[in-house]
């Protein structure tokens, strides 16, 4: 590294108060990437840190969608990595030397925070709402020289519903039903289509109930007019879904999916439940007598972002009907205000 770089981060200090500071960064070690960000898309974690609504990690260095060009290399970092390169970067940190690391479970690694290089004291969080990011370079991913750096930092999320689809085994002539016309419930829909799922989607918002039937939902129901699991026997011809992913994170609707699954089915919580450690109710002899399957996932892990990372790069999917807007890092403010609004898609901040 030439010169030194200053990096320009935000952070999120308490509800809807976003202070930013200036870092003078070093060259990378040798096994880091200096990545020169161009885009980082607003998720949900981090608008419940902007609402209020979650406020366990103040200060918080949010964004973990991240799109860039590639600054500068560690010594031993390359692997195929240039200077000028385009990646995505995926904020997540693996140590790779735990025991959830070593028995392929490294999204859910037990030094995440530390494996990031987080000292006590410091802001958390994948800093990806700054003007640079100091990855390891597990984490960063190279796409296509002409790949649009915008829907680049959608891999993320494109990677996680990849992997929650891969673990709930859609097959082609599957039913399909999907909580939630939100982001992840859209990109749920968009993969199953691929599989040659048949897909109902319950979303009570009607703008976003004609969205998904636009890109390609073959029922979309009101869940607040009908019944969900008998709407789903109705069309299934009383069979059952094979799959349910719930994308909005209500135990409702959990107990609704789990009666709308037919024999074998998988009931798939995909978004995180709130408030946490409300409980379900399940008859237990549903488990015996039909063979269900009760299911999560959590981020992704390295394969599942490398198939997102390739499809984006080889144009396979078309994410830009999901992105909404975009705002440079100085209107980061109004570029959160927007991502709470219910008619938007995904809000990405661009530097």
């Amino acid at each position: 590294m030439s010169a030194d770089k200053v990096l320009r981060r935000a952070m999120l200090t308490a509800p809807k108060e976003i202070n930013f500071d200036e870092i003078t960064l070093e060259a990378p070690a040798a096994d880091e990437v200096l990545v020169k960000i161009s885009a980082c898309a607003i998720c949900t974690w981090e608008k419940r840190a902007y609402t209020g609504a979650d406020q366990r990690f103040y200060p918080l260095l949010g964004g973990h969608e991240i799109s860039g060009v590639v600054e500068a290399i560690g010594e031993s970092a390359g692997y195929g990595l240039e200077v000028g390169d385009r990646v995505s970067v995926s904020g997540l940190t693996r140590c790779g030397k735990c025991y959830s690391c070593r028995r392929g479970r490294d999204n859910r690694c037990d030094n995440t925070w530390q494996a990031g290089g987080m000292k006590k004291g410091d802001p958390i969080g994948p800093g990806g709402l700054a003007t640079y990011k100091m990855a390891k370079a597990y984490q960063v991913f190279k796409v296509a020289d002409d790949a649009d750096l915008v829907e680049v930092s959608l891999t993320e999320p494109l990677a996680c519903v990849i992997r929650s689809i891969k673990k709930s085994q859609v097959e082609v002539g599957d039913y399909v039903a999907i909580a939630g016309g939100g982001v992840m419930g859209i990109l749920h829909l968009i993969l199953a289509k691929r599989r040659g799922a048949t897909v109902i989607l319950f979303e009570p918002d009607e703008g976003r109930r004609k969205f998904a039937l636009e890109i390609g939902a073959d029922h979309v129901i009101d869940p607040t007019e009908v019944d969900i699991a008998e709407s789903v026997m109705e069309i299934t011809d009383k069979r059952g879904a094979q799959a349910f992913f719930d994308a909005v994170g209500k135990v409702p609707i959990l107990e609704s999916g789990i009666n709308a699954l037919g024999k074998g089915g998988r009931l798939h919580v995909y978004a995180r439940v709130y408030p946490k450690g409300e409980p379900i109710s399940i008859d237990p002899n549903l488990f015996h007598d039909k063979e269900i399957v009760l299911s999560g996932t959590m981020s992704q892990n390295r394969e599942d972002y490398l198939q997102a990372a390739e499809m984006i790069s080889r144009k396979a999917i078309d994410l830009s009907p999901i992105i909404s807007a975009t705002f440079p890092l100085d209107q980061l403010t109004e570029a959160f205000e927007a991502s709470t609004k219910l008619e938007n898609y995904r809000i990405v901040v661009t530097m």
